[in-house]
């Protein structure tokens, strides 16, 4: 049992090796020579893996603008926010305990935030980023439809609240110079609905 432990142990630690060999190496082609200048081909060479091994971490190379659990951190403080609280209480509280960071906080972070600034505009990071959107989203109907005990196809709070994530998240990726804090989004959101509302109501 201790040697089978072991040998996770060490897959796990070479996964994460490869990973960040990829990273890294797209990050360096990225600075160097541009987005579009840069081909996954050109990645795999100088992180040295198969072709296939980039394909088994990323899907594409927009993927490593994003990285591989974005959202999630928010979305998983929403998904463990006390039952007791209303809909949007939670979602308020996942803000709160997370500080409305959509990445892990690691060091490659602040480098891979400034290039999907630089690369915003690019058609493919584009729609890239229009597509990571959507699967935060319809997490957070997932999420929101489990708490409340409904089928979001029948009730549409979960997907308003789906829809109210991904308006507040779209400035922050698309915009992300300009984009005011999550903390203030979900603040003026409760404003919005007023006392009694989404924030208050745990149905």
């Amino acid at each position: 049992m201790a040697a089978s432990g072991a040998e996770t142990g060490l897959r796990d630690r070479k996964r994460a090796q490869t990973r960040q060999a990829i990273r890294t190496a797209g990050f360096d082609l990225f600075e160097e020579q541009g987005f579009e200048g840069t081909t996954v081909d050109q990645i795999c060479r100088r992180a040295d893996v198969a072709h296939r091994t980039f394909f088994r971490y990323y899907a594409c190379k927009e993927a490593l603008l994003f990285g591989l659990d974005f959202g999630q951190v928010v979305l998983d403080a929403f998904a463990a926010a006390p039952a007791g609280l209303g809909l949007w209480a939670a979602f308020e509280h996942a803000v709160r305990t997370t500080d409305g960071q959509f990445e892990e906080p690691a060091e490659h972070t602040a480098r891979r935030r400034a290039l999907r600034r630089r690369f915003i505009d690019i058609r493919t990071v584009h729609d890239f980023a229009v597509i990571q959107i959507d699967v935060l989203a319809q997490r957070a109907v997932v999420i929101a439809g489990e708490r409340l005990g409904v089928d979001p196809a029948v009730d549409v709070r979960p997907q308003v609240l789906g829809a109210a994530l991904a308006g507040m998240t779209r400035p922050h990726v698309m915009s992300p110079g300009t984009a005011n804090p999550m903390e203030v989004w979900a603040q003026a959101f409760r404003e919005l609905v007023g006392p009694g509302g989404a924030a208050g109501d745990p149905r």
